[in-house]
């Protein structure tokens, strides 16, 4: 197919274009069983003044489709005007839902641009949050250091859902690790924390008779005769006791915080983790906050 035969399609907008290349996209599908004739030559993001609509019209060849979504009043009617004095064909995607959203709801839009940017960026940090909580559950990972969150604490004291939860809903980037009584554990420990402010890192801890009932609960279909011993000492209350004893001395010599979750909600433990982060994060913030998260 010789170049002069494919169609170009140009992309502007007043935040990334992912709006438009979206729709774009979807609309181009119902076209891929013909030839392909067309390409997308260029998307031209935050465009957002006349000068620099101006330039783009100028480095945007004729015979080309613009897609262009911007939602400011002046550079859309400038914009739009311009394309038809160059006599270009071209195609405004925010335009019909607009108008018709306008006569549904009974009053105009806010005209902000980037608005759309803000959500969507929002949800990719969230997506991003929640792999890294998954790929640093149960001591796992090996960028620690990026982490907004560090939990610490015996088997079984709900650390896995904890993190899950401030992930899906705060988009925290939270790491997990057990706590195992020993030397040489806590050295490795340690080292592994070391680039991690002590203000991020928080305790589990749990009732003791409550904590054995929850290992048993979970032991109870893997007892067999080869492992019996090692289950009896896991769920045995002198074992877990020493266990949480270890952890209060450990976060105690390094002052770390610690947060008791016996028998509460995942949602209540969570809010209290919130307000103990806030002096780091400057604020106790809600689900709603894009910037949550984000590193001093």
């Amino acid at each position: 197919m010789a170049e002069n035969d494919v169609k170009k399609i140009v992309i502007v907008s007043d935040g990334t274009g992912r709006t438009a290349r979206r729709l774009m996209d979807a609309v181009l599908s119902q076209y891929a069983g013909h030839e392909a004739r067309f390409r997308l030559e260029q998307v031209y993001s935050d465009a957002r003044t006349i000068e620099q609509l101006s330039k783009i019209l100028d480095e945007v060849e004729s015979g080309s489709l613009v897609i262009f979504s911007l939602i400011g009043q002046d550079i859309r009617k400038y914009f739009h005007r311009r394309l038809h004095e160059e006599e270009m064909l071209h195609l405004n995607v925010l335009e019909p839902m607009l108008s018709t959203m306008t006569k549904f709801l009974g009053f105009h839009p806010e005209f902000k641009p980037g608005l759309l940017q803000i959500i969507d960026d929002k949800y990719y940090e969230k997506v991003d949050a929640i792999g890294f909580t998954v790929e640093h559950d149960d001591g796992l990972g090996h960028q620690i250091n990026k982490a907004d969150l560090v939990i610490l604490g015996p088997s079984r004291t709900c650390k896995t859902p904890i993190s899950m939860f401030l992930a899906c809903n705060y988009g925290m980037k939270v790491a997990n690790i057990p706590t195992v009584k020993g030397e040489e554990q806590e050295h490795r420990l340690l080292q592994h924390l070391k680039d991690v402010d002590d203000r991020r890192i928080i305790g589990l801890t749990m009732r003791a008779e409550v904590l054995a009932t929850v290992r048993e609960e979970r032991s109870s279909l893997l007892v067999n005769d080869d492992n019996l011993s090692v289950i009896e000492s896991y769920t045995s209350i002198e074992h877990i006791e020493e266990e949480l004893k270890y952890l209060r001395n450990l976060c105690n010599r390094q002052c770390w915080e610690m947060v008791n979750v016996t028998r509460r909600a995942i949602e209540e433990v969570s809010a209290e983790i919130l307000s103990i982060l806030s002096p780091v994060i400057g604020m106790i913030p809600s689900k709603d906050d894009p910037h949550f998260g984000e590193h001093d």
